[in-house]
């Protein structure tokens, strides 16, 4: 990674072992536009997303965490600019972009947006493709779920297909004409309401990237599972659902049309309602950390309510808190089968593993730490 992009060959974006310290997510805001069906915290219009209240990261915090990052050397397999809302939202957004690959250059495979598209019009795509920066390049993720209107209103929650579809094609033709080093991702979560849909939404955006793409850019089409509650009820039922659709439309892993097509052949969690036994040390303790709207550092992607929390990057470095006592109790405990607060509700991601190193680096760091 962190090559030019004629010579990138692949991304982290289905289930592959991140390198470094993990992947990190930054959440520009925890606002959103939709109300999708298979997210919580907006369809149901959570007060508070995750235990703080709704708002927008402020850029003089960003660019001290940005900061902080390289002062402490920090080298992520990619970041992702999301998490419990729509960085859309951001009206800063490009300038995070442009800042991160000026500053992480190096220390980062690349950056990856994940959009739904709506608030995205052609001048700030146009605003997006001028943000990339030699060596690191952009990866953005389009969630759409759906081929019709119809379809797209009942699973998203608002009639905004038609012009998610307009910003994206702006965006590709541009891509075209100016070279810029952006791949993108269209992303189908497959879930009862839209399953009907996968083999004209992998028609559609396979005929159209494979027109207005080439060799020089990574493209692809991700159908996703649908994650329900960390592994609660209904989750064994959405992923029948969803070996059931792959099935039907003969959709596989592979090439269609120049487009690299993707699936997930991994449930998303070790333990679910039709699935028990076999739970280790959760993965997301040492590969996903994620950097809260207000700079609060959290140790894991899956919690939705703000429980593991380690402090904030307003007045501590990454590395004092991501490898300071708390995060290493944290690990200690999973490794000793320990699952309290919203772990124990937890099915533990299983996108990622828990390596033998992992282990050894956080039993010695307990060691020095005396935890």
């Amino acid at each position: 990674m962190g090559c030019a992009l004629g010579t990138v060959s692949r991304y982290n974006t289905h289930c592959m072992q991140p390198k470094h310290d993990g992947v990190l997510q930054i959440e520009p805001t925890d606002q959103c536009n939709l109300r999708c069906k298979m997210c919580a915290p907006h369809h149901e219009g959570w007060a508070q997303v995750h235990s703080v209240p709704k708002g927008i990261m402020d850029m003089s915090l960003y660019r001290r965490i940005i900061s902080g990052l390289v002062a402490d050397d920090c080298r992520f397999d990619h970041i992702i600019f999301q998490w419990l809302g729509d960085p859309s939202l951001h009206p800063e957004l490009p300038t995070m972009l442009s800042l991160a690959a000026e500053s992480l250059a190096g220390r980062v495979g690349y950056l990856r947006v994940d959009t739904n598209a709506i608030r995205l019009p052609p001048s700030r795509m146009d605003a997006l493709l001028a943000a990339v920066r030699p060596g690191v390049p952009l990866l953005l993720v389009f969630t759409l779920d759906a081929h019709t209107q119809k379809t797209y209103e009942a699973v998203k929650g608002v009639d905004a297909l038609a012009k998610a579809r307009r910003n994206i094609r702006h965006l590709i033709r541009m891509r075209k004409r100016t070279g810029a080093a952006v791949n993108i991702q269209l992303q189908f979560v497959v879930q009862s309401g839209n399953e009907h849909e996968v083999g004209d939404f992998l028609d559609y955006w396979s005929d159209l990237l494979g027109c207005q793409g080439g060799d020089q850019w990574h493209d692809e089409l991700m159908f996703k599972r649908l994650s329900v509650g960390g592994g609660s009820d209904g989750q064994a039922e959405a992923d029948d659902l969803y070996e059931r659709t792959m099935r039907r439309f003969g959709i596989r892993a592979g090439k269609v049309g120049g487009v690299h097509v993707h699936v997930w052949s991994k449930r998303p969690w070790v333990e679910d309602d039709g699935h028990t036994g076999d739970r280790g040390a959760c993965p997301g303790l040492w590969l996903t950390p994620v950097i809260r709207h207000d700079g609060g550092l959290m140790m894991c992607c899956a919690d939705l309510r703000g429980e593991l929390s380690l402090g904030n990057l307003a007045n501590h470095g990454f590395r004092e808190l991501w490898q300071g006592p708390i995060a290493t109790r944290m690990r200690m405990e999973h490794l000793a089968g320990q699952f309290e607060g919203v772990c124990a509700g937890c099915g533990g991601i299983n996108w990622y593993a828990t390596t033998e190193s992992m282990e050894d680096e956080a039993r010695a760091r307990a060691v020095e730490l005396g935890v």
